[in-house]
């Protein structure tokens, strides 16, 4: 088999949360170039509409913070191959400023959203025999981050929540990755912290390579991981972040 036929996602239906913007169009976007048929799903339903247009794709209006929501999707999406679990928020304060409700929001986004989006979509890829979970982690899992204290440890729960469903569902042949972007020009991003002065602005000297990333390289290396290419490859989550992490 060659590496480009490992990349033809041709006959694959994909799910892909937090598809509206970010790194979900843009993975949306490639996996569409790679001939999947898309299954997309956030709650800002006016970008959403749009992206899927444009990609010939379904789109579903869902709630990542209640699980009601999820359980909704979920049954009307149908057998899905590949989940790409990006959906997520981020509230960029001191700990000592950030509010009992968006601590709990924010875990229930995060965490208990992704979970349960796991959950839901990976019994059907157990029950089949195949499948692929990715979900989005973050750096701040592995070196913490300056008013990201919440953020950071979800995003490890997930890192580990993929471990561990990878050795339950392995034998199943359904795979579980992760990957962790550093920080990268998403709207999220900059509108929580790029601006002048922001621990943004003031991460860019730990990053070796000198730059943010983008969500169209995110979206390459998401796309890799899903695909026949990284077929050995499960439990892992896989940093791409510059090298900000080295620092």
């Amino acid at each position: 088999m060659t590496f480009a036929r490992d990349l033809d996602f041709s006959g694959k239906t994909v799910l892909v949360t937090g598809a509206a913007n970010g790194f979900g169009a843009a993975t949306s976007k490639l996996l569409f170039e790679h001939g999947a048929r898309l299954v997309l799903a956030d709650r800002e339903e006016e970008s959403l509409n749009r992206i899927a247009r444009e990609l010939n794709a379904t789109a579903h209006v869902y709630e990542q913070s209640d699980p009601a929501s999820i359980q909704r999707l979920a049954s009307a999406v149908g057998e899905i191959d590949i989940l790409i679990n990006n959906a997520g928020i981020l509230v960029a304060k001191p700990l000592l400023e950030t509010s009992i409700e968006d601590i709990q929001q924010l875990i229930n986004v995060d965490f208990v959203g992704a979970a349960v989006m796991m959950k839901l979509i990976g019994a059907g890829m157990v029950k089949r025999q195949r499948g692929v979970v990715l979900s989005i982690g973050s750096q701040t899992a592995f070196c913490g981050g300056e008013n990201r204290a919440i953020y950071a440890a979800a995003k490890a729960a997930i890192s580990q929540l993929t471990r561990s469903l990878a050795v339950e569902w392995g034998s199943s042949g359904v795979r579980v990755v992760c990957l962790a972007p550093g920080r990268a020009l998403t709207r999220m991003t900059m509108t929580s912290t790029a601006l002048p002065g922001s621990t943004l602005d003031r991460g860019l000297s730990r990053v070796p390579l000198g730059r943010w990333g983008t969500p169209e390289e995110i979206a390459k290396m998401i796309v890799f991981l899903v695909s026949d290419a990284a077929s050995y490859v499960t439990g892992e989550t896989v940093i791409a972040d510059g090298g900000y992490v080295l620092g």
